[in-house]
């Protein structure tokens, strides 16, 4: 089964999102540099996301521009993308750099891997629309994305975590709920790995 185009759309945009926290760590920025260059770009994002639901003539706008890469029901709400971006803002202000670096990483790679597994293959529902074989593909694929900065046992408790959060029915959007749960936990658990 293909995935819908604006499904793929997003994705896709959805996977570039982890160049935030590799940037983050390769460059060697500090988290004040990191929240300056990233806050250019929520800032204006959100702004913008926000407006256009206020002006309806800009809405439509908006959504003829972007009509491939968002949700129904985004048309009246705020796009996964400013939800997106702002997670990864807050995830950078609240956790030291490798815990942010790599509950942003969960986020971009696993949910990617969730969803393109999920509706390639279907199958059981676990919760919130989210298939069994989605959620397997989340929990593998956010493990080995955080083995580089964790434990074995650390990394597959963190991904086990994630996996549970996105199934979860939380009031927030699970692109704020999965790196900011991640990000506890691995804080919460690194200081016993060394």
């Amino acid at each position: 089964m293909l995935l819908p185009s604006f499904e793929t759309a997003r994705k896709l945009i959805h996977l570039a999102g982890g160049l935030i926290p590799l940037l983050y760590v390769f460059l060697n920025l500090t988290k004040l540099q990191a929240l300056f260059i990233l806050g250019t770009l929520v800032l204006p994002f959100v702004g913008a996301d926000i407006l256009r639901l206020w002006w309806p003539a800009l809405n439509r706008l908006f959504l003829r521009g972007f009509q491939g890469a968002m949700r129904p029901g985004e048309e009246t709400r705020l796009t996964g993308a400013t939800y997106y971006l702002v997670a990864c803002w807050l995830t950078i202000l609240a956790f030291e750099r490798t815990v942010a670096a790599a509950a942003l990483l969960v986020l971009a790679c696993g949910d990617t891997a969730a969803s393109v597994v999920g509706q390639a293959l279907g199958g059981y529902r676990v919760g919130r629309g989210k298939t069994l074989s989605g959620s397997g593909a989340f929990l593998v694929t956010a493990f080995l994305v955080t083995l580089p900065f964790f434990s074995p046992a650390i990394a597959f408790g963190g991904a086990v975590i994630a996996a549970i959060t996105e199934c979860l029915p939380l009031p927030l959007d699970d692109n704020i709920t999965i790196p900011l749960v991640a990000g506890i936990y691995y804080t919460l658990l690194t200081p016993l790995a060394m």
